[in-house]
């Protein structure tokens, strides 16, 4: 499939890295010469140094030959701009990163039809779901639903106090608890790894199991961890991440403190919240946080516009004795030292925009996609609609791509976890797990 991607940030850049291992034919265009130079530099695909609001630079890239636009820049309107000269063009599926709401509300005078867009990706808004999802689970620091929350996907950091710790993964747990879970990936380093039952756990691993949601408490008992419910939360920032979380909160019956630094913001996000508590101060200064009830909290959420003011909020509230704490964190390159110095959770705008826009990308029966803060590897599931030489066989059977796994089967409206002896039928919803390399391979056998 030919494709244009406009935008060679981190979402643009992420996204053609995750495309081209699947052979589409990739351009990519950005008016920043440096980073049309490093794209060109670490992949192999076309890179175009222009506007993606020029409709000559458009027609140089091919977008009237292409099946698909991602305008992924860092400018709505260029962005929208883009659609509309793609859907003028003829292109099929065209997908709009907007940041402004006025563009996608149900309010907005023009539609997205208006505009040529299939697909409105909206980052904060992401990002605030995933939020939300890790204080309902607060043992994980990464959590993805599938079927409607009937099957999670959860990451869970091994300490020394782990009672499995160097213990092989067929002998962790009784056969019958064997059976409830599954461990799709290990993060050992910087190393990404599918296992198998000859694998080991080991201190510091970051562990990625697959279960069904009334299972998770015992499979967290394994590693000697328990869930529990955070009453009282404390979000850094009010921006629109920390407002639309605290706005989700607000309607689950949690109480919520959010700390702003700048006066008028704290005064006009006062007005929006209905039972937040709305404190202007430095969420970075111990003594201001004490004087808050920061030492109460069960979790600190840190969504200010600054990465480092994030780390160091989570590591204050850490030393303080937190029990969770989450933090943005838009600097890929942090992304794997965030567990390593001591930070439950983190969260990634462009990591969140690339999960949405790899679900409407991807070829044949797929319903969802999802990738993990890092870690290379990405969950997705497929409905099988046909025989295509996976039904009716042992899973054993089925030689599957090399780094890729079957993590789930749901059945009707049951899920389980298979293994070696459970048999896929036409109809079935399929979760899998797989590196890279394997995607293309894996997504052919499904499609």
């Amino acid at each position: 499939m030919k494709i244009v991607i406009i935008g060679a940030g981190e979402v643009g850049f992420t996204l053609a890295k995750r495309l081209s291992y699947e052979e589409h034919d990739l351009v990519l265009i950005d008016e920043n010469i440096e980073k049309c130079t490093k794209v060109q530099e670490a992949l192999d695909l076309s890179v175009i140094h222009g506007s993606g609001a020029s409709q000559s630079v458009l027609i140089e890239a091919g977008l009237q030959s292409a099946e698909m636009l991602i305008a992924a820049s860092g400018v709505d309107e260029v962005n929208i701009l883009a659609c509309m000269v793609a859907s003028k063009m003829g292109v099929k599926r065209k997908i709009a990163r907007v940041r402004n709401p006025e563009y996608y509300s149900k309010s907005s005078i023009l539609s997205a039809s208006d505009l040529g867009v299939d697909l409105f990706i909206h980052p904060e808004d992401e990002v605030t779901e995933e939020i939300v999802r890790l204080l309902m689970r607060s043992i994980a620091s990464e959590i993805v639903e599938f079927e409607n929350g009937k099957i999670l996907m959860v990451g869970v950091k091994v300490d020394a106090s782990c009672p499995i710790l160097n213990m092989q993964l067929k002998n962790v747990g009784t056969e019958k608890q064997r059976r409830s879970f599954r461990v799709v990936a290990i993060l050992k380093g910087n190393k990404t790894i599918i296992p198998d039952g000859n694998d080991y756990i080991n201190k510091n691993d970051h562990v990625f199991v697959v279960t069904k949601a009334e299972s998770l408490p015992e499979v967290l008992s394994l590693t000697g961890k328990i869930d529990q419910k955070l009453n009282k939360i404390a979000i850094m920032g009010g921006g629109m991440i920390g407002l639309g979380v605290a706005s989700k909160l607000e309607q689950s019956g949690v109480d919520v403190t959010l700390i702003e630094s700048d006066r008028e913001k704290s005064i006009q996000i006062a007005g929006q919240l209905k039972k937040t508590m709305v404190v202007n101060a430095d969420g970075t200064e111990i003594d201001v946080l004490a004087k808050e009830g920061i030492l109460n909290m069960d979790a600190v959420v840190a969504v200010t516009s600054d990465d480092e003011t994030n780390i160091i909020t989570c590591l204050l509230a850490k030393h303080l004795g937190i029990q969770k704490t989450i933090a943005l964190v838009n600097r890929v390159a942090y992304l794997p030292l965030m567990p390593v110095i001591g930070i439950d959770s983190t969260v990634n705008v462009r990591l969140s925009t690339v999960n949405a826009i790899l679900h409407f990308v991807r070829m044949g029966e797929i319903l969802s996609v999802a990738t993990f803060h890092g870690i290379e590897a990405e969950a997705i599931e497929f409905e099988v609609k046909k025989d295509g030489g996976l039904t009716g066989k042992l899973l054993r059977q089925l030689k599957l791509p090399e780094g890729s796994l079957v993590a789930a089967i749901v059945r009707g409206n049951e899920g389980f976890i298979p293994f070696g002896d459970s048999i896929i039928k036409t109809g079935d919803k399929v979760i899998a797990f797989a590196l890279p390399n394997a995607v293309r391979s894996l997504e052919k056998r499904f499609a």
